[in-house]
């Protein structure tokens, strides 16, 4: 290899600078000649190299590279400074605006067709009060008439309330949207006025008409006794007024100062259920079918009492929501007190016998006794299921027929002890006598009087012991009878007494019984055979 091509840098002097480089075969481009550098001092300082150029051969030296900054850095700090001085100028804007539309009005601002825009809340504080001061206006309507003036509204007192309340509505943050929206704030004038001195002034008024007027229905259902039934009640009209409607018309009115507002039929009160509301329907129908618990209560057949449909809709409620409750207590504590007075056993009884006698006899065992629970009972359930019909009413022991007029509670079939008479009659199921007899009956004197009332046969077995005890409780007689019969528990009947003389009259007084009914063998015997257990037996004077 050549000297000096890749050996040691050969010296350039000054006049070597801009030579041209020797000629290589194969056109291979010359290493350009590096500048000589200076001895470093004693100091170690680096002598400053002049930046130089690139050679003709376009070689840089290692030491300039990078030697200035790029020019694309500098270009985004220029961009950074440029974009930070155009926000603060919009921060700078933005806040001022802020600042501005807290004291005034947006851009295209009106209120009842003044123009308000950029205006202080004292500058509409003056329009307003030249506007309102001598206003007067009528106001009709239905039931309604009288004339007010700005005083009677609040208006004139209170314009600089209205002006500074209508600007606090407004929201300035917002000031870059809203100067380029249309802003009318006569409806905020309209709710400033509803809650001022003209709102208390329309609301007495609106008091007063009311106070002589009427007020709608709503329809509803009610029971109708001539239909029998629950129904449905129309709605009526009525004149009263919405205060809050009445409010909002005349504000409505007043604030484009017309001298006359003409309220609208919207200010009347107008019924909030109608007729053809479904709910009336099924409360209708929920109402009627406890009316089907309509009852009635008989004893042998016959009534005697009943829950009619009217009764049972006095214990019905409707509730403001319609709802359909039926309490059937009342009519279960009726029914049973009543029930419970319907028991006849010892109870008075007035009938005319067949012979035509008139007869009144009270006391015995014989007669209805009532089941007054268990009937209740059974009322209740008819009642809440809307069964209804008829109940026959429950009882623990029954007579022959239901208690006439005069209380007569058994048939035509009974026997008739005449005390007075000394006599006794047999009546059959047609009325007509089928066995009769004189009696002794018991003894007054002695307190064994035979007891008087309404009983029944309790036995018919025939022969039987009969024992009397004293008053200590020692025995006081003991007769064996063939025949005995009693009606009275098991201590007073009929039986045959082959020891009395004589029957009827008044033998009884000085030879009478211990109490029973004394008859002649033959005649107990005849008795015997005609009597069943239950037959009634009459004993009167």
């Amino acid at each position: 290899m050549p000297e000096g091509r890749f050996g040691a840098p050969r010296p350039v002097g000054p006049q070597a600078t801009g030579a041209m480089p020797p000629q290589h075969d194969q056109g291979t481009a010359a290493m350009p000649p590096q500048p000589s550098r200076p001895a470093i001092s004693g100091t170690g300082a680096m002598p400053v190299v002049p930046p130089m150029g690139p050679t003709s051969g376009g070689y840089v030296p290692g030491y300039q590279v990078n030697a200035r900054p790029p020019k694309k850095h500098r270009g985004l700090k220029i961009f950074g400074i440029v974009m930070a001085s155009i926000l603060g100028a919009i921060a700078l804007v933005y806040f001022a605006g802020v600042i501005v539309f807290s004291g005034r009005f947006f851009p295209q601002s009106t209120i009842i067709g003044m123009d308000i825009s950029g205006k202080t809340p004292e500058e509409v504080h003056q329009m307003l009060d030249e506007v309102l001061g001598d206003y007067t206006f009528k106001v009709e309507g239905p039931g309604l008439s009288l004339t007010l003036d700005a005083t009677d509204m609040g208006m004139a007192l209170d314009s600089q309330s209205i002006a500074d309340g209508l600007l606090a509505e407004m929201n300035p943050w917002a000031w870059p949207y809203e100067v380029f929206q249309r802003h009318d704030d006569t409806d905020d004038l309209v709710s400033t006025l509803e809650n001022s001195k003209l709102a208390d002034t329309l609301t007495a008024a609106v008091e007063e008409a009311n106070a002589r007027g009427t007020a709608p229905k709503n329809a509803t259902v009610a029971y109708d006794a001539d239909e029998g039934g629950y129904v449905v009640v129309p709605e009526e009209e009525g004149n009263t007024l919405l205060a809050d409607v009445v409010i909002d018309e005349v504000t409505r009115g007043t604030v484009n100062f017309a001298p006359k507002v003409t309220l609208s039929d919207a200010v009347l009160a107008k019924p909030t259920v109608t007729r053809d509301d479904p709910a009336l329907a099924e409360a209708r129908d929920a109402a009627n079918k406890h009316l089907g618990g309509a009852l009635s209560l008989t004893m042998a057949g016959a009534e005697k009492m009943a829950i009619t449909a009217d009764e049972i809709a006095e214990h019905i409620t409707l509730g403001d929501d319609l709802s359909v409750t039926f309490d059937p207590e009342p009519l279960v504590a009726a029914v049973k007190e009543k029930v419970n007075a319907m028991d006849t056993t010892g109870a008075t009884r007035t009938f005319t016998r067949p012979d035509g006698k008139a007869v009144t006899v009270k006391g015995g065992d014989y007669g209805w006794i009532t089941d007054s629970q268990a009937t209740a009972d059974a009322v209740r359930e008819a009642l809440t299921s809307g069964a209804g019909g008829t109940l026959e009413i429950i009882m623990k022991q029954n007579a022959a027929q239901a208690p006439d007029e005069g209380g007569r509670d058994f048939g035509t079939r009974y026997i008739d002890v005449d005390l007075t008479e000394q006599h006794a009659r047999f009546y059959g199921e047609d009325g007509a006598i089928i066995w009769e007899s004189d009696i002794v009956s018991g003894k007054p004197a002695d307190g064994r009087d035979t007891p008087q009332g309404t009983y029944y046969i309790k036995t018919n077995d025939g022969k039987s012991v009969l024992r009397g005890y004293k008053p200590d409780g020692t025995k006081d007689y003991e007769t064996e009878v063939e025949f005995w019969m009693p009606f009275k528990d098991n201590s007073v009947g009929f039986h045959d007494a082959g020891w009395q003389e004589k029957f009827g009259g008044d033998w009884y007084v000085e030879h009478g019984s211990h109490g029973c009914i004394n008859l002649p063998p033959d005649k107990a015997e005849e008795l015997h055979g005609l009597l069943s257990v239950g037959d009634v037996v009459v004993v009167h004077e």
